[in-house]
C-alpha cells in the first residue's frame, strides 16, 4: 500500500473521529437549566455547608417553570420566613388599608370641676405601632391627654382601666422556648400594645475590672424587678449578658459580664403589657394636666368589671397607621409581636381573637389559594415555635400566588426587605450586582437559617425562590454566604431562548 495514501487515509480517519468527538461534546454540553442545577447544587452540598439538611425551590415567573427544587417537599422548621404567610394572609382577609381601634371611654359624667366621677377604660383590638418604630404615635399618649384637656377634664375620681380582652390570654405561642420569654422578641402579644411589650435595657461598666456593672431600664413602669448579676471586666474582654425570667414573674435576671469601654443595649419582655400600657399612660395624661389619683389597673384585677355597653362616654376613639405600615414593619424588621398580632386579628369575626381562630383562618385562605395542608404546619406567626414545619415549595407557591394578584403584588414585594437597600439585608450584597434586585425575608434560630422571596435577574427575569437549612453545625454566616452565592448565581441566569 502507497505510504502516502496511508497518511491520507489515516487523517481522514482522525480527523473524521475528532470531528465526530467534537459534535458529540457540544451535544452533551448542559443547557443553562442543567448548569443552573448543577451549580446550585454545588453550593448547597459544599464541604462547609453540605451537611445541613437544605431544601430549595427556584420558579420562573415569567415562564412559569421550575428551575430548581432539593427537597422541596421536606417540611423544615422555617424560623421567621413564616411570618410570609401570616402577612399575606392578613393582606387578603383584613385588606391593605385595614386600621386597629383603640377608644377610650368614661364610665361616669363630667361635673363642673372636670371631673370624672367614675373610670376612665382603654379598650384596643390590638394596635401594636405606639412604639419608637412609628415617631408619629410615640407620643399619642400625651396627645390623648391634650384631648381630654380639651374637654375640660381635669381630674380622675375613679380608677384608669386597661381593657385587654379583645385578644386570648397568655400571649405566648405554641412552641416558643421557656428561654426565649425573658428576651423582647419573645414577648407575648396582647389588645393594648406599648413599646412592643418589652423594655430597653443599657448595660454599661463600673468604674473598674470586679466591680458592678450599670444597668439602666425604659421606659419605666413596667414593674419589672432586676436581678442584677453582671460585673465589669478589664478592656478587650469579650462581652456576654443574658436574660431569664420564668413566665408570669416579675423578676428578670441579668447575667454576664460588660467590658470597660463598651456598652451593650438588650431588649427584655414585660411581664404584664396591660399593666405597663395603663402605666404609661397615665403619666402622659399627668404631663397634659388631667390627674388620675389612683393606681392604673388591668381589667382582670378589677371586681365587677365595667360594661363597655353602659358606658356613659366616648371620649376618644383613634385609628392605627394602615395595614401596609403595619406588615412592612412585620417583614423588613422581622418583628414576632406584629406578626402575632396580625395572626389574631385575621380569626373570622364572632369568634375570639386568639391562636387557635388566627391559625384556622390562615389555614383556610391558604387553601383556597392551592397550598395544601400536607405542605406546611402552621402554629404561630412569626415563626418563634419550634412547631412549625414549611416546605419551599409551600413558598414558593405562596408567592407566586402573590405575584400575580394585582391588589397585593406591588405593596407586598414593597414590605419585604431589600437587599443592599433596607432591613434586615440592607448590608447583605449591599456593593454586588445584586443590590436592589432580590426582595426577600430572611429567618433565624438556633441551627435554622432560612430566605424566601422574589429576585430579578441581569437580563430582567424575575424569579422566586426558597431556601431553608435545618441541623447546620457552623456560624450562620457560614450559610448565609452560600445563599448569598446561590443569588448571585441566579441573578446571573439566563434563559437559552431569550432574546435581546
Amino acid at each position: 500500500m502507497n505510504w502516502r495514501l496511508t497518511i491520507v487515509a489515516l487523517a481522514l480517519v482522525t480527523g473524521s473521529a475528532e470531528r465526530s468527538l467534537m459534535s458529540q461534546a457540544v451535544a452533551r454540553a448542559p443547557s443553562p437549566h442543567e448548569q443552573l442545577r448543577r451549580d446550585l447544587a454545588e453550593i448547597f452540598s459544599s464541604p462547609t455547608v453540605g451537611h445541613g439538611v437544605w431544601a430549595a425551590t427556584v420558579h420562573s415567573l415569567r415562564h412559569g417553570e421550575t428551575l430548581y427544587r432539593a427537597n422541596s417537599f421536606r417540611l423544615q422548621t422555617p424560623a421567621s420566613v413564616q411570618k410570609l404567610l401570616t402577612a399575606a394572609v392578613a393582606a387578603e382577609r383584613l385588606g391593605w388599608d385595614y386600621r386597629y381601634t383603640t377608644r377610650i371611654y368614661a364610665t361616669g359624667p363630667v361635673d363642673a370641676t372636670g371631673a370624672v366621677n367614675g373610670d376612665l377604660v382603654v379598650v384596643s383590638d390590638g394596635d401594636p405601632t405606639i412604639n419608637p418604630r412609628h415617631p408619629e404615635r410615640w407620643a399619642i399618649f400625651d396627645e390623648w391627654g391634650r384631648q381630654l384637656a380639651a374637654k375640660g377634664i381635669r381630674q380622675v375620681n375613679g380608677y384608669l382601666i386597661g381593657d385587654d380582652n379583645a385578644f386570648d390570654e397568655p400571649g405566648w405561642g405554641r412552641g416558643w422556648a421557656w428561654d426565649d420569654l425573658a428576651f423582647g422578641y419573645g414577648a407575648a402579644v396582647s389588645a393594648l400594645q406599648y413599646a412592643e411589650n418589652q423594655v430597653e435595657l443599657v448595660i454599661g461598666p463600673g468604674f473598674e475590672a470586679g466591680s458592678r456593672a450599670i444597668v439602666t431600664v425604659s421606659p419605666g413602669g413596667t414593674g419589672l424587678i432586676i436581678d442584677h448579676q453582671v460585673t465589669t471586666v478589664a478592656a478587650g474582654e469579650p462581652n456576654r449578658v443574658n436574660l431569664l425570667r420564668s413566665p408570669n414573674s416579675q423578676m428578670l435576671s441579668v447575667i454576664g459580664q460588660v467590658a470597660i469601654g463598651s456598652t451593650l443595649t438588650e431588649y427584655a419582655a414585660v411581664d404584664n403589657p396591660t399593666q405597663v400600657y395603663v402605666n404609661a399612660m397615665r403619666a402622659a395624661f399627668v404631663r397634659q394636666g388631667v390627674r388620675i389619683e389612683r393606681t392604673p389597673m388591668d381589667i382582670d384585677e378589677v371586681k365587677g368589671r365595667p360594661d363597655i355597653g353602659k358606658m356613659t362616654m366616648l371620649l376618644i376613639e383613634e385609628k392605627s397607621p394602615p395595614l401596609s405600615e403595619i406588615v412592612d414593619v412585620a417583614l423588613k424588621w422581622s418583628r414576632n409581636i406584629y406578626a402575632e398580632t396580625l395572626l389574631h386579628s385575621i380569626a373570622p369575626e364572632g369568634q375570639p381573637k386568639s391562636w387557635s381562630g388566627g391559625l384556622a383562618a390562615l389555614e383556610e385562605t391558604l387553601a383556597s389559594w392551592g397550598i395544601s395542608r400536607d405542605y406546611f404546619l402552621a402554629r404561630d406567626g412569626s415563626g418563634l415555635s419550634r412547631y412549625d414545619y414549611l416546605s419551599t415549595d409551600a413558598l414558593t407557591w405562596l408567592l407566586t400566588y402573590v405575584w400575580m394578584d394585582p391588589k397585593h403584588a406591588e405593596p407586598y414585594r414593597a414590605a419585604l426587605p431589600q437587599f443592599g437597600v433596607n432591613g434586615t439585608v440592607a448590608n447583605r450584597l449591599k456593593d454586588a450586582l445584586a443590590s436592589g434586585r432580590v426582595w426577600a425575608k430572611t429567618g433565624s434560630m438556633s441551627q435554622v437559617r432560612s430566605l424566601s422571596g422574589y429576585l430579578v435577574t441581569a437580563e430582567g427575569e424575575p424569579l422566586v425562590f426558597a431556601f431553608i437549612v435545618n441541623g447546620f453545625r457552623v456560624p450562620s454566616r457560614d450559610i448565609d454566604a452560600a445563599m448569598d452565592k446561590a443569588l448571585l448565581r441566579l441573578i446571573d441566569f439566563k434563559h437559552a431562548n431569550h432574546q435581546p
